[in-house]
């Protein structure tokens, strides 16, 4: 006889479908809070044992987990859906906070973590790229451990900081270390409504991580193991060193029209002969740096390993990685004692666990504890750069731009560092192998506690309360081995002939300062460390119709930087009000009321406010009739202030700098003969910018399949901190003597469009496919600029125009003769003569020089006004597909650092420079007269601002779940093999493709491309 206590099993039966009505294999089913738990079969069918008092739990990868009371009940038709499909009961992350999306007033946009994981990226910034409608990622460096991704919300608003906020967790935080597989979604806020709660730190939008948290009520263990191979987007064009020599000749002869006597070119045909037949390679070589010095493909790996599971009273998730990314650097094999490879390895950590401390289950506490462990390597050159970040550009910049084929080398017979003349007087092999090392450790550890109290027994209902408090650390530390090395030169004597019966050979010594020296290792440190205090106070409830939600937060916290001992404190006070009635009418108050230290008493604080609302047209009565079709149609509007303290590196900018100097004019009078100087003149007035934003939006859901969602918005941003160019000199002070003043004024104005069509066609096959595309357009409205005379063709180069406008020469086309040079009668006027084969630009101000009075706004900036993405997503039974196209348009840019000219190396976009016989036939030029310095054509001008426009393939994944009849041999319950890439195509419209579109510099470490395996297994 069983006790009146005693659990009563029963055997449960039944089936689980998705929203189409198709079977589902595979689902894990289990109980809550017992080790209990089976899988469906191949016709989607379960059968488990429980006991009325519990409940049933249903997840499947990629689908929207599921818990059904038991009871009485004995067979269950469950029905899942898949996780991208929307719907008015999908929860969002907010500021501070969750609502249901069909309550939203704001402009917000999300993905999830299969997206993100979709991405084979080392960097998560790089993962977002493409994927939220209004977030503009451009990155531009690949370099293992300084992977740069530049974020821009909506554009550009400012001419200070202008990159996002980013919230992991709710605390402020950085993106780029973060392990894809702790996220579990990224939310982007981009209007004032959404953003308001930030205060002074939202104007730029905010970008909120939400890593994972236990969900699974049957615990489960997956491991995730990837390999690839890394490459360059773009290698820069070679040829052979006959081709380079002539080149050169051509160069030689076109800045020398008519030579003299004694005057010649830098090859002669005896040279040209050699380096054709490649019969003395040691004097005349054909080396192709780039292959001797760079792989073409290196590894890159990576290791997760998660523990996921919640119990009736603990959930917990757990991740545990590791990624090892490798340098494209060819080490040479000679025996050293130091290491100078090029790589990257990182360590992650996650814990992230949830407990509920009382029988009511009102009282929560919550501990995230993460942390990474970076260790970044390569060579190092002493010295020569104030960073370790411009060591490896250096390197890859010499090897790409500043070492060519006709070098010599790398090393004399007897093994020392062989140099050129000019600009060829640094190895790059030597950079990489002689000139020591440097590793860099770095370390973070993030943690944050919280408690959260339900007062809806003990005060009233939807009342809680809740506390976090966090403390992060980081630490940089550096290890240096520096080594110096002798310079050599070759030297070939053609007054000597060898035993070959060429010219002879020998080699010198130059620089004699420099030595072959033994590695010193030198070291030095660095720490961080920040706090955040948050007290939050919200309440939720529902009377019949009506839904009131508030929220009060109170927030301190500060950070001590390496660079200044004193620390940056941040203090301020949030709400947020809000009522909906019937689903249908939504309004809400948004207000942050933040002070900062970096303003003057009295002037510190500053009050943000925003208001907002929705109409969900659908929820009325007369639109009924449409709902089957139309099912969602939702008008949303907000308005409001918010501010941006992000103002640059220098601190109390209120406060005048005064110092004592030397002596004075006249000796003996001032005290020690000494002087006082006012160094900086400070502003008591000095502010954070502000931001009014206007936001329209539309919400449209059709067939229960296409979700369309629509914003316009228009920023107006004042009080933007500039320095002053219109101060007199005659005052005597210097402008950067003088505190900025917020008086600038920017105008941005866009659009954003995202469409999701989540169709299920069958029961073996799904299709998710979502596109967005926004533009954004801004305009500097007021920059204290100073306004040139008639004689400029143009007054301004910034009011007006966008910021980073590009400006140059318009080229009109080429000069093909001396006789049209003359007859034009247009002089250049920045130092160089018009030679035939050169631009020939427009005179805008008709004074017959060619000068910066005639430039002209050319193009666009080099951030993109267009940027749209299409990612697709197929799932036909076992096997699965994705990828995502990715494009911007309507951005310009030069390519900067040493540029495509021809002055310290040749490619082959330079074969089809101007000659006069080029001309003269009617080929195709695709580049002005070739010269050995800077011409009137090596300037900005059109020619050289390029059309930055590309199309992406940025992400591709093929994938195949094996059986649940296969997996369960091994007690897994998944078991997927996929492929992926990460930037595998681009199509683009630059004139010259040696370069990604994406890099401003060919000085930059290139953006890189992987092709990546992985195997998931879940257990």
């Amino acid at each position: 006889m069983l006790s009146s206590g005693a659990a009563i099993f029963e055997k449960i039966t039944g089936v689980v479908k998705d929203s189409a009505g198709n079977v589902l294999p595979g689902v894990s089913v289990g109980i809550r809070g017992k080790p209990i738990g089976t899988t469906t079969d191949g016709n989607g069918v379960f059968s488990i044992s429980a006991d009325p008092e519990d409940y049933l739990v249903f997840s499947r990868v990629g689908m929207v987990s599921l818990e059904i009371a038991v009871g009485n009940q004995k067979e269950f038709r469950i029905t899942m859906y898949y996780e991208e499909a929307k719907s008015e009961d999908d929860i969002v992350v907010v500021a501070y906070g969750k609502q249901r999306k069909a309550t939203l007033t704001g402009s917000v946009a999300t993905i999830t973590t299969k997206e993100i994981k979709q991405s084979p990226a080392a960097n998560l910034a790089v993962a977002l790229t493409g994927r939220l409608p209004g977030l503009i990622a451009q990155q531009r460096s690949g370099e293992p451990g300084r992977d740069e991704t530049l974020l821009f919300m909506r554009g550009r608003g400012t001419l200070n900081g202008q990159a996002p906020l980013i919230m992991v967790d709710g605390v402020e935080r950085e993106l780029n270390s973060i392990d894809p597989n702790e996220v579990e979604t990224v939310t982007i806020l981009k209007d004032a409504s959404a953003t308001a709660l930030y205060g002074v730190r939202g104007a730029n939008g905010v970008i909120l991580v939400t890593t994972k948290r236990g969900t699974e009520l049957v615990p489960t263990i997956g491991l995730n193991v990837e390999s690839g191979r890394q490459t360059f987007t773009r290698w820069p064009t070679t040829m052979s060193s006959y081709d380079w020599a002539q080149l050169k000749n051509q160069a030689w002869h076109n800045d020398n029209p008519n030579p003299g006597p004694n005057d010649s070119p830098p090859y002669s045909d005896y040279a040209l002969e050699r380096f054709q037949k490649q019969d003395w390679p040691e004097a005349y070589p054909n080396n192709n740096w780039v292959d001797k010095l760079l792989y073409k493909w290196v590894p890159q790996t990576r290791y997760n390993l998660t523990l996921n599971g919640k119990g009736s009273n603990v959930g917990y998730f757990v991740n545990i990685g590791y990624l090892d990314q490798g340098g494209q650097f060819k080490v040479d094999p000679e025996p050293k004692s130091w290491d100078p490879a090029a790589y990257m390895k990182r360590y992650n950590f996650r814990s992230n666990i949830d407990a509920v401390l009382n029988k009511s289950k009102t009282l929560k506490t919550f501990l995230n504890a993460a942390g990474w462990l970076e260790k970044v390597n390569g060579p190092y050159v002493d010295g020569r750069f104030t960073s370790n970040s411009q060591i490896a550009p250096e390197i890859i910049h010499r090897t790409l731009q500043l070492w060519p084929v006709t070098m010599p080398g790398p090393l004399t017979p007897g093994g020392e560092v062989l140099i050129g003349s000019g600009s060829y007087q640094e190895s790059p092999w030597a950079e990489i192998n002689r000139t020591g090392y440097r590793r860099e450790t770095r370390s973070s550890v993030t943690a944050t506690w919280g408690m959260e109290q339900d007062f809806s027994a003990l005060i009233t209902k939807g009342l809680s309360a809740k506390v976090m408090a966090s403390f992060d650390t980081r630490s940089m530390h550096y290890l240096n081995g520096a080594m110096q090395h002798q310079y050599w030169e070759q030297v070939i004597d053609p007054n000597l002939k060898g035993s070959s019966g060429f010219d002879s050979v020998y080699y010198r010594r130059i620089r004699s300062d420099f030595d072959n020296t033994p590695i010193s290792t030198s070291i030095s440190a660095s720490f961080q460390s920040f706090f955040d205090m948050q007290l939050h106070i919200n309440y939720n409830r529902s009377f019949g119709k009506h839904n009131v939600g508030a929220l009060i937060l109170g927030q301190q916290q500060g950070m001590i930087k390496p660079s200044d001992p004193l620390p940056f404190n941040v203090r301020g006070l949030a709400s947020r009000l809000s009522y909906g009635y019937d689903n249908r009418y939504m309004v809400e108050f948004n207000a942050g009321y933040n002070g900062s230290e970096q303003f003057a008493k009295g002037r510190r604080y500053g009050f943000f406010p925003s208001y907002s609302g929705a109409w969900n047209i659908s929820n009325e009565a007369f639109f009924q009739g449409l709902k089957a079709t139309v099912n969602t149609f939702k008008l949303r509007a907000s308005y409001g202030k918010v501010g941006n303290d992000k103002i640059g590196d220098t601190r109390f900018l209120y406060l005048d700098n005064v110092s004592r100097g030397g002596g004075g004019p006249i000796p003996g009078v001032a005290q020690n003969n000494s002087t006082i100087n006012e160094t900086f003149f400070g502003n008591p007035n000095v502010s954070w910018e502000t931001a009014r934003k206007l936001n329209l939006g539309l919400d449209i859901s059709l067939f229960r399949s296409l979700d369309i969602v629509f914003d316009v918005f228009n920023e107006h941003r004042d009080n933007i901190l500039i320095y002053r160019q219109t101060i007199p000199t005659l005052i005597g002070v210097s402008n950067s003597s003088i505190a900025p003043y917020n008086m600038g004024k920017i105008n941005n104005k866009g659009w954003e469009l995202e469409m999701t069509y989540n169709k299920s066609i069958n029961r073996d096959l799904n299709l998710v496919s979502k596109f967005n595309i926004a533009y954004n357009d801004n305009k500097i409205i007021f920059r204290d600029e100073l306004r040139m005379d008639s004689s400029y063709a143009y007054p301004y180069r910034e009011t007006g125009y966008s910021i980073g406008q590009q400006w140059g020469y318009k080229v009109l086309g080429y000069y093909n003769s001396q006789e049209e040079i003359d007859q034009a009668g247009i002089v250049y006027g920045e130092g160089k003569a018009f030679r035939p084969g050169d631009f020939k630009y427009a005179d805008l101000n008709g004074d017959g020089i060619i000068n910066n009075k005639d430039v002209m706004p050319l193009g666009y900036s080099n951030v993109p006004k267009l940027s749209w993405g299409w990612a697709t997503s197929i799932n036909y039974k076992i096997f699965d597909i994705s990828f995502l196209l990715q494009g911007v348009s309507k951005v310009s840019g030069v390519i900067g650092g040493d540029g495509p000219w021809e002055w310290y190396d040749f490619r082959k976009y330079h074969q089809q420079a101007w000659t006069p016989e080029r001309a003269a036939s009617g080929e195709k030029i695709l580049y002005p007269a070739l010269s050995l310095n800077v011409s009137a054509s090596n300037t900005t001008n059109s020619f050289f601002i390029q059309d930055r426009s590309f199309v992406r393939l940025k992400n591709v994944e093929i994938g195949v779940s094996l059986p649940s009849s296969w997996v369960s041999k091994i007690s897994a319950r998944q078991v997927r093999l996929y492929m992926n890439g990460l930037n595998l195509f681009t199509w683009d419209k630059q004139k010259i493709k040696d370069w990604d579109p994406e890099l401003l510099s060919n000085t930059t470490y290139p953006v890189l491309k992987i092709i990546n395996f992985g195997l998931n297994v879940t257990f």
